[in-house]
């Protein structure tokens, strides 16, 4: 467990997002939100947001394609912007109700089966199925 993240899990990423959400302030140093959980903001306006960090991410990949940039040059600039996306698809998915990680888990094992692997996830690691 890990993946270079000394555990980070989604339930810790879920109640931190929250807990800054309040503190959080925009370029003109403004808080951000009106409330403190988010919930000023539409699901329509937390989606804007995973795909305005997206399309930042696809900007710097764009720029790379066409050699204004080397992947090794663009590591860093797509390292944070994957890391906003994520951010903000579990602030989204937190204001829908949804468990991202649990739904993550489910998902990929639901698919597994769909596609005949037997690569599962569970909470603590990735495991094979046992066979039938």
């Amino acid at each position: 467990m890990g993946y270079n993240t000394d555990g980070l899990t989604f339930n810790t990423l879920r109640r931190g997002g929250l807990a800054r959400l309040p503190e959080f302030k925009n370029n003109k140093g403004e808080t951000a939100h009106s409330k403190a959980d988010g919930s000023d903001w539409s699901l329509n306006d937390w989606a804007v947001a995973v795909t305005g960090e997206l399309g930042e991410a696809c900007n710097v990949l764009k720029k790379v394609r066409r050699g204004d940039l080397t992947l090794d040059e663009a590591r860093p600039l797509l390292t944070q912007e994957f890391a906003d996306v994520v951010i903000y698809m579990d602030l989204l998915a937190s204001q829908a109700g949804i468990a991202l990680g649990q739904a993550v888990m489910d998902t990929f094992n639901n698919k597994s089966i769909k596609v005949g692997s037997r690569v599962r996830l569970a909470a603590d690691d990735w495991h094979y199925a046992e066979e039938k």
